[in-house]
C-alpha cells in the first residue's frame, strides 16, 4: 500500500508539473495540405498525368515556446514531410525528417538552437528565389544542389542566428559528424548575413558539406556526373559540396522583384566542377486574393544547360485555402543532358512541359 501512496503521489505530482508548464507555455500544431493533378509531357517518352503536390511540400509539426522571463524564452520544432496522395511519410522510418530543434531565443542576444536544421541555402536564400517565392516544386533547379528545397538538413547541428541591428542580421551554423577518430567526416557548416530596409532584401549564404549524399537520378538530366554514372534507383556521395549565393529582392506597391544567383562546387572522387544558376522573377498581386508571377532560371554543369520558366496563378479562398494554376517549361542543351523537372522523372530528350491544377490549405 504504501508504495502504491508513493505512486499515486508521484502521479499526481506530475500532472501538476505539467499543468504548471502548460500555463507559461504554448504547443501549436501546424502543417499544409497541398495536391493537385499534373500532366508532365515527356517523362521517358511518355505523357504522364499524376496525382502529387506542386505549390508546396506537404508538412506537419509541433512547435512550442515558454516564456522565461527578461526576453528569454525556449523554443522547440518539429517538422516532419508527408505525402498527402497515399499518407506515407516522404522519408520512411523518420518522423521529423525536415527539422527538429530545441533552444533558447533572446530578444538582446538572438537564438540558439541544437538538433536536426537546414543550411542557411534554404533558411535564407531560397526566399529569392522563383522556386519558392511562385511555389512550384516542378521548378526547383537541376538536382536542388543548391538547397532551394529543403531535402538536406544538418544533423547535430549547432545554429545561431543574431538580432536585427539597423536592417542587418547574420547567423552561423556547425554540425558535427560524431564519428570517432574523424573530425571532418559528415562534417557542416553554414552562414548568412542578410538586410532589409523598407522595400528592399539583400542576403548572401554558404555552407560547406562533406561527404553529401545527392540525389541526382532523379532530379537532374544527366547520364553521368564528372565520370560517375548516375544509374536510375541511386545517387552518389560526395566528397565535399559547397554552396554560396547572393539574392535580392524587391517590393514595389503591388509587384515582388527578385533575382539570385548561386553556385554549388561538387567534388567527387572523378572529378569536381560548379554548376551555377542565375534565377530571376515577379510576383504581382493582381487584387488582394489573387497572384499571377512569373519566374525562371539557366544552370550549367557538366556539359548540361538547362532553361526553365514558369508562370503560376494562386486565388485565394481565405487566408488559409487557396487554388492555384501553374505551367512550368525546360528545355536541355549540351551533349550530356535531358529535360529533368523535379518530382517528374527523366525526359527522353531536350523539352518538357508540366501543368498542375491543385489546391493548398493551411492549418
Amino acid at each position: 500500500m504504501a508504495f502504491r501512496r508513493h505512486a499515486v503521489a508521484g502521479t499526481l505530482s506530475a500532472f501538476s508539473m505539467c499543468g504548471i508548464a502548460h500555463a507559461q507555455s504554448s504547443v501549436t500544431l501546424y502543417g499544409i495540405a497541398d495536391t493537385a493533378v499534373q500532366y508532365i509531357s515527356n517523362v521517358g517518352g511518355h505523357s504522364l498525368v499524376q496525382e502529387g503536390n506542386t505549390h508546396a511540400p506537404d508538412i506537419f509539426g509541433l512547435k512550442g515556446v515558454e516564456d522565461l522571463g527578461g526576453g528569454l524564452r525556449t523554443i522547440f520544432d518539429l517538422q516532419g514531410e508527408y505525402l498527402l496522395n497515399n499518407g506515407q511519410s516522404l522519408v520512411p522510418g523518420t518522423l521529423f525528417n525536415r527539422k527538429a530543434y530545441v533552444g533558447l531565443q533572446s530578444d538582446t542576444f538572438g537564438t540558439l538552437t541544437l538538433g536536426r536544421q537546414p543550411s542557411f541555402m534554404y533558411d535564407v536564400l531560397a526566399n529569392y528565389q522563383t522556386p519558392l517565392l511562385l511555389g512550384n516544386i516542378l521548378s526547383l533547379h537541376q538536382g536542388n544542389l543548391d538547397e532551394v528545397a529543403n531535402f538536406f538538413q544538418f544533423a547535430n547541428a549547432v545554429k545561431y542566428v543574431s538580432p536585427t541591428f539597423a536592417g542587418f542580421s547574420t547567423g552561423v551554423e556547425f554540425a558535427f559528424g560524431n564519428v570517432p577518430g574523424n573530425f571532418s567526416e559528415g562534417r557542416n557548416y553554414s552562414f548568412f548575413v542578410q538586410y532589409k530596409n523598407g522595400p528592399l532584401s539583400l542576403a548572401a549564404a554558404y555552407a560547406n558539406e562533406n561527404n553529401r549524399f545527392l540525389e541526382l537520378s532523379s532530379f537532374v538530366g544527366l547520364p553521368s556526373l564528372f565520370g560517375t554514372p548516375l544509374r536510375a534507383s541511386e545517387g552518389v556521395v560526395a566528397d565535399k559540396l559547397v554552396n554560396w549565393g547572393v539574392g535580392a529582392t524587391y517590393q514595389f506597391t503591388h509587384v515582388l522583384l527578385h533575382a539570385a544567383f548561386t553556385q554549388s562546387r561538387i567534388t567527387l572522387a572523378t572529378g569536381q566542377g560548379n554548376a551555377n544558376t542565375v534565377d530571376a522573377g515577379a510576383n504581382w498581386t493582381v487584387r488582394p486574393d489573387d497572384i499571377i508571377a512569373v519566374g525562371g532560371w539557366v544552370e550549367n554543369l557538366d556539359g548540361g544547360n538547362w532553361k526553365t520558366i514558369t508562370i503560376s496563378n494562386s486565388y485565394l479562398f481565405s487566408k488559409r485555402t487557396s487554388v492555384y494554376q501553374q505551367v512550368t517549361y525546360q528545355h536541355a542543351s549540351g551533349a550530356n543532358s535531358v529535360a529533368s523537372l523535379a518530382g517528374a522523372g527523366l525526359a527522353s530528350g531536350r523539352s518538357t512541359t508540366g501543368v498542375s491544377l491543385g489546391i493548398q490549405h493551411f492549418f
